[in-house]
């Protein structure tokens, strides 16, 4: 089965529960208005926004719509990786999926595309507008910028995702872990807060996270620095790359287990 069917069935299978679901959509273009706000609303009460700039180095305001994008991008992408064998022993199609000759790592690759694809047109909602408010013409060339880092960010986690979710569904009680998951991901991802000022166990953990160095590379080009911009976004490919056959192996292995227990779905 090529990749490109597999990418149209996943298409379908999220486009209709969008159009079904309509009170997601909305949340989804809400969301980096609601988290942002919610963030800058309890910063603004305990601190200046003239000590976050001179910290950080970009706008409260810039920072946190950035942030909340890009955590809303790469945990939307990563759950519908992580949740995906739940979802189909659930409805009863995984022992169709382990019968199928598919390649595990294509079928993985095109899973969170299609709401990648529904996030990027966000983009247009949320960092676009607040991007062109704040700096005009270049404040839409950089959101654009930015849009396109976070979609490179979204798809270098995909691998990633796959070691965990076959490490994880394999231990077994795989909610309640992947609930201890992702929130740690969302920490390490280094978007509301910058990996440079994690303390070194932090920072070294945040390094094995591909996207990780994306969001560094968005958090300079915020700052008007540009340096190891390429060296980055290449450690961040490099890291997919190399968590790749890791992936394939882990949900095969995952599967594995699931034939000898007989593919229970109740």
């Amino acid at each position: 089965m090529s990749f490109y069917s597999l990418l149209r069935a996943e298409y379908k299978l999220v486009y209709s529960e969008m159009i079904r679901r309509r009170s997601a959509l909305i949340a989804m273009i809400l969301y980096p208005y609601l988290f942002a706000g919610f963030t800058l609303f309890f910063g603004y009460t305990m601190g200046s926004a003239e000590i976050f700039s001179r910290r950080i180095g970009v706008d409260p305001v810039i920072f946190m719509i950035t942030a909340s994008y890009t955590v809303m991008s790469v945990l939307a992408s990563v759950d519908d990786v992580l949740w995906r064998p739940l979802s189909d022993t659930f409805i009863g199609t995984l022992p169709y999926i382990i019968a199928s000759p598919v390649s595990r790592l294509k079928l993985y690759l095109a899973i969170p595309i299609p709401r990648l694809t529904a996030l990027i047109v966000m983009g247009f909602t949320s960092i676009i507008p607040v991007y062109t408010a704040y700096y005009g013409l270049e404040g839409l060339l950089s959101g654009l910028v930015v849009m396109g880092l976070i979609t490179l960010g979204c798809l270098t986690m995909i691998t990633l995702a796959m070691v965990i979710a076959g490490l994880v569904h394999t231990i077994g009680e795989s909610w309640r872990v992947l609930n201890i998951v992702r929130p740690l991901v969302m920490i390490l991802l280094g978007a509301y807060y910058p990996r440079i000022y994690m303390p070194l166990i932090g920072y070294v953990l945040s390094s094995l996270i591909p996207s990780s160095h994306i969001v560094e590379v968005i958090h300079n080009m915020l700052r008007g620095e540009l340096s190891n911009f390429y060296i980055l976004i290449a450690l961040a490919i490099a890291l997919a790359v190399l968590y790749a056959p890791g992936g394939n192996k882990s949900i095969l292995y995952w599967e594995k287990k699931k034939v000898r227990e007989g593919v229970k779905t109740d």
